[in-house]
């Protein structure tokens, strides 16, 4: 997923107009659609895996990461280094920073569960499962409702798109949330009991939500906000974890570096944004690229971004796994050196 997370995004961002309008750009934007979904259920799946209700203290841990993660997604949206700037930016820079992304649906919704954990105890699975659905029946009506306009900004960008969102929390939330009851009720299953499980829930959920679709053509575009097309992505998804678990073999080539970008999958979709888009430290190193390529153009950059994203992946996983305290540390200062030079720069 983070892969074709970034070759997606180099695509979107490289490709000339020309380029975009032919129809291999159709099939690459179909390819790239799994990479949102597929990215929500895996971060679910990884959270899902600790026996649960935590401690307070291993949920307070796990809480102080999402809302790290949450400031990442934030940060990422700034408009200027500063709050006075900030202050004065137009509209549409002032959507773009509240709007939600990939990022904040993650941390809200995982936060959302470690909450659920400790009021419902043994039991939160059931409540984040009726949660799960309600979110994908409601979605459609609330999209439809316009009510997001009526809220503050930072509000409203978590109900639909109209604000520029991505990634609203109707309905990316729910593949959050099932991908964390996957991962407590599949990921922790023995092998052959954990394969069984994935394929009859992947291919019992795709035949839900071609099902489902039956009734809701004319009424609800499959393509966006649709339940039934939630269910059919999910399906998909366990269908290919399925696939993915048969096909990682440790001793095979590439294996190693995938299971790399996984387990540093944050700083592979910091890093390749700024070199794609730049940021409020700086402008984009691939910026002179944008919308010049062709698609062995957009090939190569893919290629040359890789090992270089790779190679930052290794150094911090190895930082963080020789000196965990350290890195901590690190992480902490560059936090607060950002936020001491937002609300303190006049300009």
């Amino acid at each position: 997923m983070a892969l074709v997370m970034v070759q997606g995004h180099v695509c979107d961002t490289l490709l000339t107009p020309a380029a975009r309008a032919a129809p291999w750009y159709v099939y690459q934007t179909i390819f790239h659609g799994s990479t949102a979904p597929g990215s929500l259920f895996a971060s679910g799946f990884v959270a899902g895996l600790p026996r649960a209700p935590l401690s307070l203290r291993a949920s307070w841990r796990r809480a102080r990461r999402l809302f790290f993660v949450l400031g990442v997604g934030y940060a990422l949206h700034l408009p200027y280094l500063s709050v006075w700037k900030s202050r004065e930016a137009s509209l549409a820079e002032r959507s773009s920073l509240f709007a939600a992304d990939a990022l904040q649906v993650i941390a809200l919704t995982q936060l959302g569960v470690i909450l659920l954990q400790l009021l419902a105890g043994r039991r939160w699975t059931r409540v984040a499962a009726s949660l799960a659905i309600v979110i994908l029946a409601v979605s459609p009506a609330v999209w439809a409702s316009g009510v997001s306009e009526r809220l503050p900004p930072f509000l409203g960008a978590y109900l639909d798109s109209r604000t520029g969102s991505k990634f609203p929390v109707f309905p990316y939330s729910a593949f959050v949330l099932a991908g964390t009851l996957a991962g407590a009720t599949i990921g922790r299953a023995e092998p052959r009991r954990r394969r069984r499980r994935a394929l009859l829930s992947g291919f019992a959920l795709l035949a839900a939500g071609f099902l489902l679709a039956i009734p809701l053509a004319g009424r609800v575009d499959f393509w966006s906000v649709s339940p039934a097309y939630a269910l059919v992505r999910l399906g998909g998804l366990l269908v290919l974890l399925r696939l993915v678990e048969g096909a990682s073999n440790p001793g095979l080539p590439g294996i190693r570096a995938l299971a790399l970008l996984g387990h540093e999958t944050l700083l592979v979709y910091v890093l390749h944004l700024y070199l794609l888009f730049g940021g409020v430290l700086g402008p984009p190193p691939l910026g002179a690229l944008h919308g010049r390529l062709g698609y062995p153009g957009a090939l190569l950059v893919v290629l040359a971004m890789t090992p270089v994203l790779l190679l930052a992946a290794a150094i911090w996983r190895r930082i963080k796994t020789r000196s965990p305290r350290e890195a901590t540390l690190a992480l902490a200062f560059l936090a607060i050196w950002l936020v001491y030079e937002f609300l303190t720069r006049p300009w």
